[in-house]
């Protein structure tokens, strides 16, 4: 969906909130959509991505409400960031939709 001006047209956006295990670190990251069907393929894409490649991981979506109509795409992905990674749980604008998680130990068993 295009973007009129830079401007998330309505008040709600979905998020990936992800969370896997490098070989030396955890990588944590967020990324936002206009469309729960955007939001949907990109979560089951994410899931399969870490199963099939054995990485430690857990994938969460987040429907999210912003404070208002109109942000700007930085407005909306400092919200979004911060809702999530900061927050650490559900608030008044957060709703957790979906979760998977692909434990450490079936990273060993592959191997």
């Amino acid at each position: 969906m295009e973007l009129h001006n830079g401007q998330v047209p309505g008040d709600t956006v979905w998020a990936l909130l992800v969370r896997a295990m490098g070989s030396y670190d955890e990588h944590e990251f967020v990324e936002w959509f206009i469309t729960a069907e955007e939001s949907n393929a990109e979560y089951r894409e994410t899931v399969a991505y870490h199963k099939s490649h054995s990485v430690a991981a857990t994938v969460q979506r987040w429907k999210v409400t912003l404070p208002r109509r109109r942000m700007d795409v930085d407005e909306v992905r400092d919200f979004v960031v911060d809702a999530l990674l900061y927050q650490k749980g559900p608030t008044e604008s957060t709703q957790l939709l979906d979760v998977s998680v692909q434990p450490e130990q079936a990273r060993r068993k592959r191997q």
